[in-house]
């Protein structure tokens, strides 16, 4: 059977329309921030023997961090789409920060050094006036995410610790998702028996939404992409919505963050690449024919 010659056009003019809706085509930058420490990373406090033999701890400067669980996978999927830049802004010192993040690998052998845009660090706080020295660091000093873009109409930070972002003239509120209280890490929720503390997980919910949180936020990360890619909404309003539907800052379990954790579980690629491979295989379809 023979295709009249009008439809064939057509369905090439219907797939070049949609290559213009490529993610390609986004005219500015976006930036994803993440802070480090209980972020990125959970610092051990009790070591053993067992904790020591998992890969996915690193020693840096005579302390033991786990690697937070989807770190690799989420980092990989931000630099997989186009104009995403990545930094990392953290109030450790310049010198445990590099070491820490040339010791964290994706899976092609790059270090989190190497990819990262900027890595700020303690140096690169902003100290504020008359805040007495007793008060907590997140309050004696602030994070100045102008120092990763000036225009942060497209930039989100991720971070562990509330207001520890400078609010001077224009906040920068509106550019922070607050992930919530973070734990220390405990491979199994056993481990917890006899330990107390603030920073103990008290339930198993809680151990697992800190052990998942990662691949959460990934799973939000991909749907706040596609809806700023396709609507008029900037990438970082598309960010804030869904940190109000997570509402982590109570750390517990919720219809949204059960629904983007399963998303996570189903990742594909990008719908708009998608498109363009049936169009591909469509197109054969039509020579054949």
């Amino acid at each position: 059977m023979k295709w009249p010659y009008f439809l064939f056009i057509f369905f090439l003019l219907s797939c070049t329309s949609l290559v213009t809706r490529d993610p390609a085509e986004i005219s500015g930058e976006r930036h994803v921030v993440f802070d480090i420490d209980w972020t990125i990373v959970s610092e051990i406090k009790t070591i053993s023997p067992d904790i020591l033999k998992n890969k996915r701890v690193i020693e840096v400067q005579g302390k033991h961090y786990f690697i937070n669980e989807g770190l690799e996978e989420f980092i990989g999927d931000i630099l997989s789409r186009p104009k995403m830049k990545i930094s990392f802004y953290s109030g450790g010192l310049a010198t445990r920060n590099k070491e820490l993040l040339l010791k964290i690998k994706l899976k092609n052998g790059q270090s989190l050094h190497e990819i990262a845009y900027k890595i700020l660090s303690n140096e690169d706080l902003v100290p504020v006036v008359d805040i007495p020295k007793t008060a907590r660091f997140a309050d004696r000093f602030k994070k100045d995410l102008s120092k990763v873009s000036k225009n942060m109409e497209d930039l989100i930070m991720f971070d562990d610790t509330e207001n520890f972002f400078l609010e001077n003239g224009k906040s920068q509120r509106s550019h922070v998702f607050f992930i919530g209280k973070a734990f220390e890490f405990f491979e199994n929720f056993s481990d917890t028996a006899g330990i107390s503390g603030e920073y103990v997980p008290r339930t198993y919910d809680e151990w697992l939404l800190n052990k998942k949180k990662l691949s959460i936020l990934h799973a939000v990360f991909n749907e706040a992409y596609e809806e700023s890619t396709d609507s008029g909404i900037t990438f970082s309003e598309a960010m804030k919505n869904r940190e109000e539907l997570l509402n982590l800052k109570d750390h517990q379990w919720n219809s949204y963050s059960n629904n983007f954790y399963n998303k996570n579980q189903r990742i594909k690629k990008p719908k708009v690449l998608q498109k363009e491979m049936d169009c591909t295989q469509l197109s054969k379809l039509f020579l054949v024919i």
